[in-house]
Order: C-alpha cells, then sequence, then structure tokens
C-alpha cells in the first residue's frame, strides 16, 4: 500500500477514535462509574497508539499542504465536520468556523446544493464506491471559489457509515479555463455573438417550448446588402469593424427572449421565440432593418449599407430547425431577387421557383454542348447622323426551341459562375460573325459585347480577347467592351488591371447602365472608359422635369470627360427628340430594331447601309 493509502487510514483511524469518545461523552451520564474508569485505563493504555496517529495525521496535513489539497473528516451521525487549514486557506478564513454541515452548505453555491446532497447520500448509501463532486463555494471575499471534493465513507459492520473523510482541491482555474474554451467553441470571435452551435441547440430548445406550448415561433434571416462592396473597396479591417457594429446596433433592439446569432460571412440569425404570427415577425424585422440602415461611420469613411431579411414561422413554414432556416434563407433571397434592403416572409411559391431555378441551372449547364446558346444583335445608331455606328451582341436561349427571357437565366448563370464559359462562347461567336461583317462590307459597324464580372476572375479573359482577334486577323476596334459598375467598387483589384491592359491594346471600353450602381465620379477620371451607356429606366422617365434634368447633368459630365454617351432602350420619336436636344451622342432600342439574329442582321440593317 502506497503512503497516500496508509495515510488516509491512518485518518479514518484517528477520527473513528474520536467519533467513539464523541459518542461515549455524549451517553457518559449512562454509562457506570466502573465502565468509566476502565475507559480510563484504557485511554492511558492507547496514549502511545495516539502519538502515532497524531504523527500520522501531522504527515497526512503535510502531504496535503504539498498536494495543495485541504483535508476534511465528517460525522454523518452527529453532523461534527473537521477542516483542515489548507483547506482554510484555499477559501480564504483564518479560522475554522465550520461547526457542522449546515454550517458548510451556507458557503455551497444555491445552484449547486442539490447535486452535492444528491452526491453525497449517494455514497452513503453505497450507491457510489467513492464520493466525488464539483461544486461552487462561497470565500471569505465573496467569490465563488471552484473545488473538487472527495472521499470515502467507513462503515460499521452493518454497513452503516458513522464516518466520511477526505480531501478538496481548488479547481477555479481549471474551470475558468474550460468556461473560456466553452464560450470560444459556442459563440462567434469577431462579434461575441452565439455561432452556429449555440445557435442550433437554441433553436432546438426553442422550438421544443414551442411545440408543448402550442404557439408561434419565427427565425430570421438577416443578410447585409453590399458588405462585399466594403470589403473589396476598403479593406476586411473595415468589413469586420462594420460587422461588429451591426452585431452591436441589432443588441439595441433585441427583446430579451430572442437569440441573436452570426450565421457567417454577412449573415445574422434572430430566433424569436414568441410571435403572434407573420404580421408580428415583420413588424419586428421592420426595426432590424430600420437600425441597419442608418449611416455607417468607420474612420473617414461614412457608408450605407442596409440589409435583407426573410423569415419563416413555427410551425407553419416548417417543424424542425433545417427546414426553417432553408425557408427562411429562401425568403431572404427571394427578398434579394426584389431588390433587397426588404423583408419578405417565406411561401410555398418561393419553394416553387427555386426549384425552378434549380432546373434552369441543370439545363443551362447543358446548353454550350446542345447549341441552344445564340447571339442576337441590336443596332447603335448616330443621333446627329442617323448612320449605323455600330451594334450590341446580346444572348439569347432556347432550351428545345422556348425561349427563355434573358432577365431569368442570366443571373442564374452569374451565381452558379456558367456565365465564365458562355462568356468565352460569346467572345468567340461574337468575334466570328465581327470577321464576317468585315469580309462582306465595306463600312461594317463596331460589334459591343458584354462582359460580366465573374470572367475577370482567373486572369485569362484579356488573353481571350486578345486570341480570338489575332485568330480572326481583326483590329481591335472591330469591338467593343461593355462593362457594368460593379468593377467601379475594386478600383485597385485584378479587374481594373486587366481592363487597363486591354484599352493599352487599343481596345474600346464602354460603361453599361449607368446610373442604376455605386459609381464614383472619381473613379471615372481615373478608368480608361470611352463611353457611357445610359440606363433605360432614365430614357423611360424622360419628359419629367427630374429625368430630363438628370439625363442633361449625365451629357454635360460625361462629355466635359471626354466620353461618348449612348441612350439605351430608345422607344418613341418623342424621346429621339428630347435626347438630340440633350447632346446625346449614340441611341439604341426599338425605335429603330429590336435586337435581330445574326442573318436578319445583315440582311435587314447592314446590306441597307452600305
Amino acid at each position: 500500500m502506497g503512503l497516500s493509502g496508509r495515510l488516509l487510514i491512518g485518518s479514518l483511524l484517528l477520527a473513528a477514535l474520536l467519533t467513539l469518545v464523541d459518542g461515549l461523552i455524549a451517553h457518559a451520564p449512562w454509562l457506570p462509574v466502573l465502565t468509566l474508569l476502565l475507559l480510563g485505563v484504557a485511554l492511558t493504555a492507547t496514549v502511545g497508539l495516539s502519538r502515532k496517529l497524531a504523527t500520522i495525521r501531522q504527515a497526512h496535513d503535510l502531504a496535503m499542504q504539498g498536494a495543495h489539497d485541504g483535508f476534511w473528516s465528517w460525522n454523518p451521525i452527529s453532523k461534527r465536520l473537521q477542516v483542515g487549514e489548507r483547506l482554510l486557506d484555499i477559501l480564504g478564513y483564518d479560522h475554522n468556523f465550520l461547526p457542522d454541515t449546515h454550517a458548510w452548505l451556507d458557503l455551497v453555491h444555491p445552484d449547486d446544493r442539490a447535486g452535492y446532497n444528491h452526491a453525497v447520500a449517494e455514497h452513503l448509501k453505497g450507491a457510489t464506491p467513492f464520493f466525488y463532486f464539483e461544486y461552487r463555494v462561497r470565500a471569505r471575499s465573496g467569490d465563488w471559489c471552484w473545488i473538487a471534493s472527495r472521499g470515502l465513507a467507513q462503515r460499521d459492520r452493518n454497513g452503516r457509515a458513522y464516518l466520511m473523510a477526505g480531501s478538496v482541491s481548488d479547481i477555479t482555474e481549471r474551470k475558468a479555463r474550460e468556461e473560456q474554451i466553452r464560450y470560444l467553441a459556442y459563440h462567434d470571435q469577431l462579434t461575441a455573438l452565439p455561432n452556429r452551435v449555440l445557435l442550433a441547440e437554441r433553436l432546438s430548445q426553442a422550438l421544443r417550448e414551442a411545440e408543448r406550448e402550442q404557439r408561434r415561433a419565427a427565425i430570421m434571416f438577416i443578410d447585409l446588402d453590399r458588405f462585399k462592396d466594403i470589403n473589396d473597396t476598403l479593406g476586411h479591417e473595415i468589413g469586420d469593424s462594420v460587422l461588429r457594429s451591426v452585431a452591436a446596433r441589432l443588441r439595441t433592439v433585441l427583446d430579451t427572449d430572442c437569440t441573436l446569432a452570426r450565421q457567417g460571412g454577412d449573415e445574422f440569425i434572430v430566433i424569436l421565440p414568441h410571435v403572434m404570427g407573420v404580421e408580428d415577425a415583420l413588424h419586428t424585422g421592420k426595426r432590424y432593418l430600420d437600425v441597419i440602415s442608418a449611416p455607417f461611420q468607420e474612420g473617414e469613411h461614412e457608408f450605407l449599407i442596409g440589409a435583407t431579411i426573410g423569415i419563416s414561422i413555427f410551425p407553419d413554414d416548417g417543424r424542425d430547425p433545417g427546414t426553417l432556416l432553408r425557408n427562411a434563407d429562401t425568403a431572404m433571397y427571394e427578398a434579394k431577387a426584389s431588390g433587397g434592403s426588404l423583408i419578405r416572409a417565406y411561401s410555398q411559391q418561393m419553394n416553387e421557383r427555386i426549384q425552378g431555378r434549380v432546373t434552369m441551372e441543370k439545363r443551362l449547364r447543358h446548353a454550350l454542348e446542345r447549341n441552344e446558346l445564340e447571339l442576337y444583335y441590336q443596332p447603335q445608331v448616330d443621333i446627329a447622323s442617323g448612320r449605323l455606328i455600330g451594334a450590341e451582341a446580346l444572348l439569347r436561349w432556347s432550351p428545345d426551341g422556348q425561349p427563355v427571357p434573358p432577365d431569368r437565366f442570366i443571373p442564374v448563370a452569374e451565381e452558379t459562375g456558367l456565365i465564365v464559359p458562355i462568356g468565352e462562347w460569346v467572345i468567340e461567336t461574337a468575334l466570328a460573325e465581327a470577321a464576317r461583317w468585315r469580309n462582306e462590307f465595306v463600312h461594317a459597324p463596331r460589334l459591343a459585347i458584354n462582359l460580366s464580372p465573374r470572367q475577370f476572375s482567373g486572369g485569362q479573359l484579356a488573353r481571350c480577347v486578345l486570341d480570338n482577334l489575332a485568330r480572326r486577323e481583326l483590329p481591335t476596334d472591330a469591338i467593343e467592351l461593355e462593362i457594368t459598375e460593379s468593377i467601379l467598387l475594386q478600383p485597385e483589384g485584378d479587374s481594373i488591371d486587366v481592363l487597363r491592359e486591354l484599352h493599352a491594346r487599343g481596345l474600346r471600353l464602354a460603361l453599361d447602365d449607368f446610373g442604376t450602381g455605386y459609381s464614383s465620379l472619381s473613379y471615372l477620371q481615373r478608368l480608361p472608359i470611352e463611353v457611357l451607356k445610359i440606363d433605360r429606366s432614365f430614357i423611360r422617365a424622360l419628359g419629367e422635369d427630374n429625368a430630363n434634368a438628370i439625363v442633361r447633368a449625365i451629357v454635360a459630365m460625361a462629355h466635359n470627360l471626354g466620353l461618348t454617351v449612348v441612350a439605351e432602350g430608345v422607344e418613341t420619336d418623342s424621346q429621339l427628340a428630347l435626347l438630340r436636344m440633350l447632346g446625346c451622342d449614340v441611341y439604341q432600342g426599338y425605335l429603330c430594331s429590336r435586337p435581330l439574329p445574326a442573318q436578319a442582321f445583315r440582311e435587314r440593317l447592314l446590306r441597307k447601309s452600305a
């Protein structure tokens, strides 16, 4: 047997002897005098044993101090408690003021008392081989100290415990580390909000309670608008600061029974455990939108981002966490597709539309190999002379001979990345058509090709354009490349370098849909843009004072920068007359011609103007 085992046995013997003496003294009035005399003789005879036990106890106390543990013994019959100095040191007390169990229980944390009593009772009954429990005790400072208490019971021949003894360890630091680890496992480090793991636990709990109480609950999926633009233009440090600010703002309007979590990236989830219905959830979501929509100030930068929110209701839209989160996500994407900065509640029709998009994506993946794609061409006309000077190549898709509107399939191609191989096909096909024009007609118009921002990733765009020009033996002025304003949100990115490289090779660049994005005039001065295309929404409103003023301002600004101005979507003679008066250079739209297939464009327009 090791030293620790011998020390514990010695301690138990000493405690047993003290307990025996206590019991005899307590019953002394009923003992015969002779019994007391015999007891005196016995005690005298055991002085040597007592000295040995005292030595054992001194060694035991020394071992406990060396191990940083505290000793205790307890009589479960009399409730008398004895503690060593080390235990008092752990708690910060300078003398033993714990005469019994009740005094000790007064120090135990209220939340831990039931567990402590149960662990003691189980060992006294013999249900556990030893006593062990971790709990909090109030120290002299008033703080709660975590301790681990362990011990063994000494039993009589009937199995009744008449003594328990053991030791106590201070585990406060260990518990603090465990709590820190647990916190990191359940919380987002950037915003200190609950993360996906804790969100899943709380959502499951909220749904169980809602089902038990037969009430509704709601899930709110919040996605920030234009957050990627902030990361791309101002850097991730500013982006992280914005995420912390958003979390702080949402906390200010969050009801106490709700959970706000960060799903990841710029996505936040709110659990509303008590809602009356959809209207109640929408009203709450409006508060969140309002607080996020206020201007942000990060250092010297001030900007607006806004958010889009999707909502699903338990049990109407699902009874399990996965379904509810998926449906709230679906509602959010529907709101994004409608322009963003909106709130949408989930409906079954949304799933049908999602399934339609999934089906469209599958079919679109085979569009190239099945030769289902085609380019149509819309003329661009010089306003002053009426001469055909250009044409824009427009993508069309007709699976099984049934045309799909471009505003339906092009966003799907963008989202899935299919726009990259499709974009390469567009460049190859358009340049092949431009070469045919040049071979047939002396004054072939310049051909405009639209580029997607997704095509700039990977660094292959410039090579694709230049290689196709060289293969067709076309000069660089045979085509014009159209970009959208989203490119301007990355002024120092690779896409700008690609544009500058293409411009340096002699390619003409046009900025499409001007006025609908977030462009800055300072960017226009630095970018190699030669053409500015006014979005059709401004042309449609011509005749109204505000619209006229906006178009006039755009034309004046563009001309001051040396840019050619093209008006899109011109449909009436009155619109053309106003554009002529406002100084616009070029127009395209149904007034001249709808987009036509290559053969029809050659026959109706190129031969006519030749």
